[in-house]
């Protein structure tokens, strides 16, 4: 193509750091050179307009009880346009309302001197914001000099006073001519007037020097003092004798804190008090998250406070902040908050970016095609991928673009391969060996044992097409496995869909129940797509994040074994269920038979009922010839056991034929259940006898513990679902009761075995 022809373009128009400051105010607006901005192009959002309405609120006209304060919080993650809307809340204020009193924060930093020195901005830094704040402290001076005029009530020219002290109050009248005309002593008003801001202000130093701001040997002194530095000696000697942002090292970070926010909060005062508005604009605040304890927390302290006072005397605050720094601030904070939370951009507002920065003057190449060389196909891709988020909108539309260029620079079609190409080489910056590195080091953190071989074919352990693998197997229980699988970005419904099935795959090749996998994703996974794949392979994947990621495996691997665990002992559950029910279908058979014998020994009326021989449901214990690998301990509490619930049954079964024609409910009721006891205690010892026959003499390793564990804990499970409390008392032969002894029959023959294994 002919490089002049309309549908071919040159230069690429989007940021290489789509990243916004407040920055110098020569950085706000149109810059005067061509790339001096950083190129952000503004587009109406939801949360823009919001908080351009809640600014506008505050600016109109007060109500007839002054000025309402407010505190506003943008809040939401990285990239979605608070520091844009923190920006423009700013270019409004300077450019229609310049009687306002504006502080801007880029960032908190924890040597806030060093901050407030350099760094924040103010209505001081200009000569006319300094007027202006002087002009704010006369009007104090003629407050105090209108109450002494107005007080000579026995002054014969007290109507002229009168009208004195109005015009002094009115701001018409000098009150430096007024002190000089009446003669008065200036000295006295000074006192008065610092007496005046100390109330004020609530702060007796700031108090002193705005005082002095008045007179003109300590102006100077006073505003180098106001601006951060060392106060001079003659303030030393009127008591100010701290800078307020010190610079004495990491030992006054500290108290730099608490006096840097104590200047911003008298300055907030001093407006407030006349009605002034007054704005303070802080960017990032989530950054507090990352200093030390005593730092984080002063600071949080000294912003409640200074959160309180604008709220409270007509000030607007307005911050930018992440979910989690939200929630680091205190509660009786987020009660004074209005919260406006940013969110990604819709469709339509997607291509609205795009096109405002493929056209900054305002006129597309191609009227019909504002969004030309992205096609539909492109677009629809790029907002699906980034979730509207802007940062990610201009990074990918930039790294597409330098991917359809040709040798001469030129682009002619971005089509929508492009755009997932893009991604993928945007979001795959680290490489396999790092993720798998990372992994590694959370499977040493957590002893995580891997596998001692693979539960399934080689083969099996790559996708076809090689595009995921199983990089560990781990056997956190006996027979079950979790499978950490590797993966690259998922963007497109097919890969969901081939993840799904090779992970389906995995898991029709293990017993049922006996496996979980975790999928780690190097890449980029929207949260539409997470839920997907966590509906489908059954846990939501983990993307990779440089930083903590190796905690985030570890944490995620501890959740997929605890499910595994759950599922055992629920499958065992099942099972033991399952034998119950069948041991109760046969003891039903059983009672319905010694049911048909008692009804067949109903004798007649004045005849001796003749001695019956009932054959009770479960036989006289026999001697188990598994039960001679148990300790002579163990051995003996299960013999006593066993002993105690034949008795019941036989007692049962012995009251049931004396002199009665059928047996009642409970007795029903006892002998099942003493009979379904029995049968899971000869289970119980058979399972224990087992272990024994594997375990070392006197040492069994830690797995055969857990065994036993949980050998015993299953037994005590099963007991405790059942109405043991039935069976009554055991004799005078045996000082605890059936129940009793079933209960604590575990517990009894854990610590016995257990205690012989300690050296």
């Amino acid at each position: 193509m002919a490089p002049d022809r309309g549908d071919i373009w040159h230069e690429n128009p989007f940021p290489l750091s789509p990243v916004v400051r407040l920055g110098p105010s020569s950085d706000l607006g149109d810059p005067t050179v061509q790339g001096a901005d950083s190129g952000n192009a503004h587009i109406r959002t939801p949360l823009v307009a919001d908080l351009e309405a809640l600014v506008t609120d505050y600016f109109d006209p007060p109500a007839a009880g002054g000025r309402r304060g407010r505190a506003i919080a943008l809040v939401g993650e990285f990239g979605l346009g608070k520091s844009h809307a923190l920006r423009r809340t700013y270019q409004t204020v300077h450019a229609e309302h310049t009687d306002a009193a504006v502080w801007i924060v880029d960032e908190p930093a924890q040597d806030m001197g060093r901050l407030y020195r350099d760094r924040l901005r103010g209505p001081g830094d200009t000569p006319q914001g300094r007027q202006a704040f002087e002009e704010l402290v006369r009007d104090y001076y003629a407050y105090v000099t209108a109450g002494w005029v107005g007080a000579q009530d026995d002054d014969p020219r007290r109507s002229t006073l009168q009208e004195i002290a109005a015009g002094l109050r009115d701001r018409t009248l000098d009150p430096d001519k007024v002190v000089s005309a009446l003669r008065y002593d200036p000295e006295v008003i000074h006192a008065d007037l610092r007496g005046t801001l100390g109330e004020v202000t609530e702060h007796r130093r700031f108090s002193t020097a705005l005082a002095l701001l008045l007179e003109p040997p300590f102006k100077r002194m006073v505003w180098k003092w106001l601006s951060g530095e060392e106060p001079a000696e003659p303030l030393r000697e009127r008591g100010i004798t701290e800078a307020i942002g010190p610079s004495g090292g990491p030992q006054d970070t500290a108290a730099g804190i608490d006096r840097v926010f104590d200047a911003l909060a008298v300055q907030g005062f001093l407006h407030g008090r006349v009605g002034n508005p007054y704005v303070l604009l802080l960017d990032s605040l989530e950054k507090v998250l990352d200093w030390p304890e005593e730092n984080r927390g002063t600071f949080m302290d000294a912003f409640e406070r200074l959160v309180n006072i604008y709220t409270s005397h007509g000030g607007l605050l307005v911050f930018c902040v992440s979910p989690d720094g939200l929630r680091a601030l205190r509660t009786s904070v987020h009660e004074r908050l209005v919260q406006l939370w940013a969110t990604g951009l819709d469709e339509d507002r997607t291509e609205a970016l795009v096109a405002r920065y493929l056209a900054p003057g305002g006129e597309a190449a191609d009227p019909a095609r504002p969004t030309a060389p992205f096609d539909e196909d492109a677009l629809r891709l790029l907002h699906e991928l980034t979730e509207g988020v802007p940062r990610v909108v201009l990074k990918t539309c930039r790294h597409a673009w330098q991917l359809s260029e040709d040798h001469a620079g030129r682009v002619s079609r971005v089509p929508g391969a492009t755009v997932l190409t893009a991604v993928r080489e945007l979001h795959e910056r680290v490489s396999y060996q790092k993720v798998r590195g990372d992994v590694h080091e959370a499977l040493d953190l957590g002893q995580w044992r891997i596998a001692s071989r693979d539960p399934v074919q080689a083969r099996m352990s790559r996708s076809p097409g090689g595009k995921e693998e199983v990089v560990y197997w781990l056997s956190p229980a006996p027979n079950a496995y979790l499978a950490v699988i590797y993966a690259r970005s998922v963007l497109l419904a097919d890969d969901a869909e081939r993840i799904a099935a090779y992970v389906q795959g995995l898991r029709a090749a293990l017993p049922p129940g006996r496996f979980e996998a975790l999928l780690v994703v190097n890449g980029l996974v929207s949260h539409a797509m997470q839920d997907r794949l966590g509906r489908s392979i059954g846990s939501r994947p983990l993307v990779y994040r440089q930083g903590d990621f190796a905690q985030s495996v570890h944490a995620a691997l501890l959740q997929l074994e605890r499910r595994l665990v759950d599922g055992q002992r629920q499958e065992g559950l099942a099972e033991l269920g399952e034998r119950m029910r069948r041991d109760l279908e046969q003891q039903t058979v059983h009672l319905d038979e010694v049911r048909r014998t008692l009804a067949a020994l109903t004798v007649e009326p004045g005849t001796a009922p003749p001695t019956p021989t009932v054959r009770t449901t479960v036989p006289a214990a026999e001697p188990d010839p598994d039960a001679e690998e148990l300790p002579g301990a163990v051995r003996r509490r299960f013999r006593d056991a066993l002993a105690m619930l034949e008795t019941v049954t036989r007692r049962v079964a012995g009251r049931t034929t004396a002199g009665r024609a059928v047996a009642t409910s409970a007795d029903l009721s006892v002998l099942g259940c003493a009979t379904l006891v029995r049968a899971l205690t000869e289970e119980f010892r058979g399972s224990v006898a087992a272990w024994a026959s594997t375990a070392v003499p006197g040492r069994p390793t830690e797995h055969q513990l857990g065994e036993l564990r949980r050998i015993c804990r299953d037994y005590e499970c099963s007991v405790e679902v059942l109405p043991v409390h039935l069976l009554g008392s055991a004799g005078h032969r045996h000082p605890l009761t059936p129940a009793r002894t079933v209960e604590v029959l575990a517990e009894e023959v854990w610590e016995t075995l257990s205690a012989a294994a300690v050296p």
